[in-house]
C-alpha cells in the first residue's frame, strides 16, 4: 500500500476531529481584541503568506487557495491536496509607561481538496476567523468619593470558520467559484473589580458566550496567455454578503468578603447582541513574466461602517507580492520560490478618534520535497499595530508560518506486473 495514502488518511481523520476544538486559544495576546469581533484572521494560505496575503488572482496546480475558490479549477485532474499550517508570534506591546512581551502559537489552518470531474473541483477546511485573547487593567475615580475602582479584564476564545468551496471551469479562461461556512466558537470574559479603600472586597464577574453563524462567498477569475510561454495575466474577486452571528451568554457575578467567602449574587442565561459581520469584496491580479518572476496585487473592503453599535469605520487592506517562481533545475535551491510582501490594513474600529490600523513585511520561501510535488512554505512577517499616542498601545510583532502543502494522486489504478 502506498504509504503517502496512510499520511493522508492520517490527515483526513484530522479534519474530521478537529472541528470539535477551538482554534482560537493562544492565537493572540492583544488588548485590541476585547473589540468588535476581536483580531480577525489574515485569510492566506502557506504561499500567499509569504507575499503580503495576496490571493484573489494566483493560479497553481499544486496548492489550494483559500481566497478565492474558483482558483481551484487549476488542479490537475488527478491530485488530492492537503495543507496544514502552524505559527508562532512574538509581540511586544508598548505604552508611554510600560512593554510588555508575549509569545503566542497555534494552527492556522487545515484544508483538503481533489476533483470531481474535469470541470468542477471541490476543498474544505477549518481556520480560525478571529481571536481573542487579552488581560489588562484599567482605573476609574468615582464621582464625589475618594476612592478609585480597579477593574482586572480577561479575554480568551474566538470564532472558527469551517468551510466548503467549490470551483466551476466554465472555459479555458473562466472559473467562477463559492464557498458556505459555518462559524462558531465561545468567548469568555472575566472581570475582577476592586474599589481601593481598606478592605476593599472584590466583585468578580464571568461572561460565557458561544456564537454560531453562516456565510455565503462568491468568486471569480479569468487567466490569458500573453504570448510569450510563462507569461499571463489572471484577475480575480470575491464578494460575500452582511451576515449576523447569534449567541447565547451565561452571566454570572460573585461577591468576595472580608471574611474570604464568595457568595454568587447573580446568574443569568440570555440571548446576547448578534456580531454584525459587513458586506465585504475584494479584487486582484497577478502577472507572471516568462515563468520566472510573479507579481500581485489585492484589495480588499469590508463595510464595518454600516454598523451603528460601535466605533466601526469601513476597512480597507492592500496587499502587494512578488515571488521568483521555482526553475526546472538540478540544483535544489533553484527549484525554491522566493517572495516578498507587504500588506497594510486600515483597521476596523477606532479608540480615541484614531484608527487602529496594521502593516506588515513579509519575507517568504518554499521548499520542495524531493521526489513528490510536495512542498514546505515557510513565511516571516515583522509588522507595527496602532500607536503609543493618546495614552493608547503599540504591538510590535515577529510572526513565523510554516505550512506543509502535501500533493498524491489518489484516483489512479495501480497496475501490479
Amino acid at each position: 500500500m502506498n504509504s503517502h495514502n496512510n499520511i493522508y488518511r492520517i490527515f483526513f481523520l484530522l479534519l474530521m476531529v478537529l472541528p470539535l476544538v477551538s482554534f482560537s486559544q493562544n492565537n493572540t495576546s492583544s488588548p485590541y481584541s476585547k473589540f468588535g469581533a476581536g483580531d480577525l484572521s489574515n485569510v492566506a494560505y502557506g504561499r500567499s503568506l509569504g507575499l503580503g496575503g495576496v490571493g484573489y488572482g494566483l493560479r497553481e496546480s499544486s496548492l489550494l487557495n483559500i481566497k478565492n475558490p474558483a482558483s481551484l479549477t487549476s488542479i490537475d485532474t488527478l491530485s488530492t491536496l492537503f495543507e496544514l499550517g502552524v505559527f508562532g508570534k512574538f509581540t511586544q506591546n508598548s505604552s508611554l509607561e510600560v512593554n510588555q512581551n508575549f509569545w503566542d502559537g497555534n494552527i492556522t489552518h487545515i484544508m483538503l481538496g481533489h476533483r470531481y470531474t474535469p470541470w468542477l473541483m471541490g476543498s474544505y477546511g477549518l481556520m480560525p476567523f478571529s481571536d481573542i485573547g487579552y488581560n489588562f487593567r484599567t482605573y476609574k475615580t468615582v464621582e464625589g468619593e475618594l476612592s478609585t475602582v480597579v477593574t482586572d479584564w480577561k479575554g480568551t476564545g474566538g470564532i472558527s470558520k469551517l468551510f466548503y468551496a467549490l470551483g466551476l471551469k466554465l472555459s479555458k479562461n473562466l472559473s467562477l467559484g463559492g464557498d458556505i461556512a459555518y462559524y462558531y466558537g465561545p468567548y469568555s470574559e472575566q472581570r475582577k473589580t476592586t474599589a481601593m479603600v481598606e478592605q476593599g472586597n472584590p466583585t468578580y464577574s464571568l461572561t460565557n458566550t458561544r456564537y454560531r453563524g453562516i456565510s455565503y462567498k462568491g468568486a471569480f477569475q479569468y487567466t490569458a496567455n500573453l504570448g510569450d510561454k510563462g507569461t499571463n495575466i489572471t484577475l480575480g474577486g470575491v464578494f460575500s454578503p452582511a451576515q449576523s452571528f447569534y449567541g447565547e451568554s451565561t452571566t454570572t457575578i460573585d461577591q468576595s468578603y472580608s471574611s474570604s467567602s464568595v457568595v454568587q449574587v447573580y446568574s443569568k442565561e440570555t440571548s446576547t447582541d448578534p456580531i454584525k459581520i459587513p458586506m465585504n469584496y475584494g479584487v486582484g491580479g497577478s502577472f507572471t513574466w516568462k515563468g520566472q518572476v510573479l507579481l500581485a496585487v489585492d484589495y480588499e473592503n469590508s463595510a464595518w461602517s454600516n454598523n451603528n453599535t460601535r466605533n466601526y469605520i469601513d476597512q480597507s487592506i492592500y496587499s502587494f507580492g512578488i515571488e521568483r517562481l521555482p526553475q526546472a533545475s538540478l540544483k535544489y535551491f533553484d527549484r525554491c520560490s522566493y517572495r516578498v510582501g507587504y500588506r497594510y490594513d486600515t483597521g476596523y474600529f477606532t479608540m480615541k478618534g484614531k484608527a487602529i490600523d496594521d502593516m506588515r513585511l513579509t519575507l517568504g520561501m518554499g521548499f520542495p520535497i524531493k521526489k513528490s510535488r510536495s512542498t514546505i512554505n515557510v513565511s516571516l512577517e515583522a509588522g507595527q499595530r496602532g500607536t503609543t499616542q493618546l495614552g493608547m498601545l503599540r504591538e510590535r510583532y515577529t510572526k513565523m508560518t510554516v505550512a506543509f502543502s502535501f500533493h498524491d494522486f489518489w484516483f489512479v489504478k495501480r497496475k501490479i506486473d
